[in-house]
């Protein structure tokens, strides 16, 4: 088996080889919302320029329906017109940066009204439909699409991020450590950890003997039936937690929107036996003619009522519109592991625009399951001890690999002074936040941690706070051979020799892969609420070469004011958060 074989499959993987081939390492984002995917990617490079973030930005969308997959799962919704593939993607830039060097300008990027675009009828071509054709309109003149209006020199300016904190009104998780934000956050400080035998698969000949499961918890009838046979935990954990965070903010209100991050939707077994195998004839035969003629009778093979929606990564995001009325912004993210901290950091732009007052955002994933977890074990990074005690030690000088850990968290959003006129419980205030990309490598981070230094130093510039304002960071912390080094350096350089203390928290639930910045978000707001710093759990002896203030497996007392939390992707792509605490 390919060690590459699932990560490929990764949205963000294209975004990687573009920042590896350009050596570009500014901001990033890889964004998968449907057709307007690449207009929404567009958008948002049009504001961080305007909000001076970055001077020049790539923008737009690609993707190719002529997959597969893709197609039997369009066949299966009753889509059965022609599917095709695209890209397109511009270069945004300052316009009087543009006039000054000379250069071709096609149009200009300005807040829009209405829709005015017109989808070219060329096939579906997935994310990159909307951006595909609006490179073919813009020829004949101005266009408004997705907010924004394109090809216009004096227009209304794009909307910029206001100064204000955002407040954390709602929490909603499933977790290893529990679905209670309260059990959570004491077990969490107690040192507990849920690494244990893999219940969720027979792993008696599997390489890997722990893993960190969650409880999938309860959902609404309705929800329920509607997931009910589709093998995708992710999905039940996303939704049972951001109900559960809607729920505890205390309503669904006008204009709620939804940010969402997760990761590569992996096929299962029960998968293949149900959706494939009654059609597969020999090792080179698919049989389209009986595949489609089931799909027009009707005769699906017993137990497939759940395939077309098995690869639809977006299902939370619908089932959550449908069931709350959510009818503001939506955007999913796939940016591998900084694809929690991402999600929370766009949701909290997006209300500092005035784009949106309430947003819902978070991850949630699961990879605990053969094909998920083994290309990790062949790229070596999934720890092979068998002790649970020892499984998943971050810090330590034989650390060997992260436990695969799965589950997901909600968080409710809104303006600061919205949540207290409200008289709402503030658990805690996103202050600002920053992305960066490697540029390097696919599977490891870049060798001097510049990707990740890039994303801490504008974490702290984005929220206004000095390197010594920190109090503590949750670090991404994996427990590779890898990461925890060049993690560790890069701290060092970003806070010199007073570095706050630092701990990962995935010794205790795991790594949840594109739901880790949301749900070690939970350990940030859980230091706040317990007046203390999350521990290294497992960590007896700390590696000689990392010179950090590391807190001990049995945790500290602190008071912490400011947060900082790391989460660095496969692909080269990292998010950070800062975090300050409420009172």
């Amino acid at each position: 088996m390919n060690p590459l074989s699932s990560l490929k499959t990764l949205p963000n993987m294209s975004l990687a080889h573009v920042a590896i081939v350009l050596g570009t390492m500014g901001p990033g984002q890889a964004l998968c919302d449907g057709p307007s995917s690449g207009t929404r990617a567009l958008l948002e490079g049009a504001t961080a320029i305007a909000e001076g973030r970055v001077d020049v930005a790539l923008a737009g969308g690609a993707d190719s329906r002529t997959a597969f997959t893709d197609r039997t799962t369009a066949s299966r919704q009753g889509q059965l017109g022609p599917v095709g593939e695209a890209a397109a993607v511009f270069v945004l830039e300052r316009l009087d940066r543009a006039q000054a060097r000379g250069a071709r300008i096609y149009g200009c990027v300005s807040r829009g009204e209405g829709d005015t675009l017109t989808r070219v009828e060329w096939g579906d071509c997935g994310a990159a439909t909307t951006v595909a054709s609006l490179v073919l309109q813009l020829a004949d003149g101005p266009v408004s699409v997705d907010g924004m209006q394109i090809g216009l020199v004096d227009a209304p300016a794009l909307r910029v991020r206001g100064a204000q904190p955002v407040a954390i009104t709602g929490i909603g998780l499933r977790t290893p450590l529990g679905n209670d934000f309260g059990g959570f956050a004491r077990r969490l400080m107690a040192g507990e950890s849920a690494v244990g035998p893999i219940r969720g698969f027979d792993a008696t000949h599997f390489p890997v003997k722990n893993a960190c499961e969650a409880d999938l918890g309860s959902l609404p009838e309705g929800l329920a039936e509607a997931l009910r046979g589709l093998d995708d935990r992710k999905t039940d954990f996303a939704v049972g937690a951001a109900l559960d965070a809607v729920a505890d903010h205390g309503e669904a209100p006008e204009g709620l929107g939804v940010i969402y991050a997760t990761g590569l939707s992996s096929v299962s077994v029960r998968e293949l036996e149900q959706d494939s195998l009654p059609y597969v004839r020999d090792a080179q035969t698919f049989d389209y003619a009986a595949f489609a003629e089931a799909q027009h009778s009707g005769s699906q093979p017993v137990g497939s009522s759940q395939a077309p929606w098995r690869h639809l990564v977006h299902r939370p995001i619908d089932l959550l519109v449908e069931h709350l009325g959510i009818n503001g912004p939506t955007a999913c993210h796939f940016s591998a592991c900084a694809a929690g901290t991402a999600a929370v950091l766009h949701a909290a732009d997006i209300i500092r625009r005035g784009e949106a007052e309430v947003m819902l955002a978070g991850g949630a994933d699961s990879m605990v399951h053969p094909f998920g977890m083994l290309p990790f074990i062949l790229l070596g990074a999934t720890s092979l001890e068998t002790n649970p005690d020892r499984a998943g030690r971050p810090f330590a000088p034989d650390r060997d690999g992260f436990v695969m850990g799965e589950g997901g968290a909600f968080f409710v959003l809104e303006p600061l002074d919205r949540a207290r006129a409200a008289g709402r419980h503030v658990y805690g205030l996103v202050l600002g936040g920053g992305t960066s990309c490697d540029a390097y490598n696919v599977t490891a981070p870049h060798p001097d941690g510049l990707g990740a230094e890039r994303a801490m130093r504008a974490a702290l510039k984005d929220a206004g706070v000095a390197p010594d304002a920190i109090d503590y960071i949750n670090a991404h912390g994996t427990g590779t051979a890898l990461n925890d080094g060049v993690e560790s350096a890069a701290i060092r350089r970003v806070f010199g020799a007073g570095a706050p203390p630092v701990s990962s928290s995935k010794a205790q639930f795991g790594h949840t892969i594109a739901a880790a910045g949301a749900v070690e978000l939970l350990a940030c707001l859980a230091a706040f609420a317990q007046d203390a710093l999350p521990p290294n759990a497992h960590l007896d002896e700390v590696d000689p070469a990392i010179d950090l203030d590391l807190v001990e497996a049995t945790g500290r007392a602190g008071k912490p004011q400011t947060i900082l939390s790391n989460s660095f992707g496969f692909g080269g792509q990292n998010a950070c958060l800062v975090i300050g605490r409420a009172d």
